[in-house]
């Protein structure tokens, strides 16, 4: 069925009437450019589980409305994208913001305006501090991710690592965790290399990896970074190695793009698998997203829009039902240490918080990820 028949059926069958003004939440997300591909499953994500939500008659009486602007995975525009959403349109909070650089350039406007932050599609320790305190966190770590993937290279028998790693927020936050984790596990990092995603040099980069011949190869950057790296390496078919990359990695995309050369990778995996329907979060996702999304495919970073969403309708019905009706930071607050459908939530500064899982798969020989 068609996404504009499915609406219509929703419009038709489930008449229902809304009491309030709207819930509306803010998004600024790479829609376009490198990440574009992401930043739309993301959304797919949010939108259907928030049509869930309309058609079981909202919040408290009232629509809960997504409010997203493109920033295409730029700085600048993420900045100003975030000002528009918090000084002019006056949204409730902010969800899943994309881009360690990114967030936190803007994390002083969303300072001034006292709003949450739920969810960044980042694993950045800057991100953690306890003075980015409006930030709740629905990931593990990039540290975490790191330490399970390093112990995957020690359980192989693999002991020479090379480091590819974006030259930015994310990048270094990364490589520094390798450093730590490589160094506990005594594992030998044979050469590392800083790229720019706008002006990276694939065939300098391919040269140095091969003149290091590692047997391990980790990747600590973005989709597009990791496809030229892999594409330029992996044209030699003589030399074997095992590429290494963090969940901001799309397995299915890696794939499709550089083909081969992107067999066997690892990538470390902050939510529970979109494929497999043994919870009820994921049975949900998977019938929500057949319902109500156009893009009916499932997907690590539909999930994760669907998680954010669902995190944040649940601080709304906290907020928007309490006697007096309580702010969403507040709401926030009373939700971390908890799980919802076993999702934790955290934030930086509270003790007792539930550990955020992290689990591995891999592109297998038919180009699908393996889990």
């Amino acid at each position: 069925m068609q996404y504009w028949l499915k609406l219509v059926c929703l419009l038709l069958f489930c008449n229902v009437s809304y009491a309030g003004e709207p819930i509306v939440i803010g998004q600024s997300g790479p829609l376009s450019g490198p990440l574009g591909v992401a930043g739309r499953s993301v959304k797919a994500g949010m939108d259907a589980y928030l049509a869930r939500v309309q058609s079981e008659g909202g919040v408290a009486g009232r629509k809960v409305v997504l409010r997203m602007l493109d920033d295409g995975y730029s700085v600048e525009r993420h900045v100003a994208n975030v000002r528009q959403l918090l000084e002019e349109d006056k949204v409730a909070a902010l969800v899943l913001s994309a881009g360690t650089s990114h967030i936190d350039a803007a994390y002083p406007i969303v300072q001034k305006s006292g709003k949450p932050l739920i969810g960044t599609m980042s694993g950045a320790m800057v991100l953690r501090d306890a003075q980015r305190s409006l930030i709740y966190h629905l990931r593990a770590s990039y540290a975490d991710e790191v330490r399970r993937l390093v112990a995957q290279v020690q359980a192989v028998a693999q002991s020479r690592v090379f480091a590819v790693w974006q030259d930015d927020g994310l990048g270094r936050d990364a490589f520094d965790a390798l450093e730590a984790a490589l160094k506990d596990a005594r594992i030998t990092l044979v050469g590392q290399q800083a790229v720019s995603l706008k002006s990276m040099d694939a065939a300098a980069v391919a040269a140095a990896v091969r003149a290091a011949k590692p047997d391990a190869l980790f990747m600590l950057c973005v989709t597009p970074c990791a496809a030229k790296v892999l594409s330029g390496v992996g044209s030699d078919g003589s030399y074997r190695f095992t590429p290494y990359a963090l969940s901001i990695v799309n397995g299915e995309m890696l794939s499709s793009t550089v083909g081969q050369a992107a067999r066997g990778t690892v990538i470390s995996q902050v939510m529970p698998n979109p494929h497999l329907p043994s919870t009820t979060l994921v049975q949900r996702y998977q019938q929500d997203m057949r319902r109500f999304s156009e893009e009916e495919k499932f997907s690590y970073f539909s999930l994760e829009g669907y998680v954010a969403a669902m995190v944040a309708v649940e601080a709304a019905r906290v907020a928007y039902t309490s006697t007096p009706r309580r702010t969403m930071e507040e709401a926030m607050q009373q939700l971390v240490r908890r799980e919802i459908h076993g999702m934790p939530i955290s934030r930086a500064g509270t003790p007792g918080v539930l550990p955020h899982s992290v689990t591995l798969s891999m592109i297998g020989w038919n180009g699908k990820l393996v889990h």
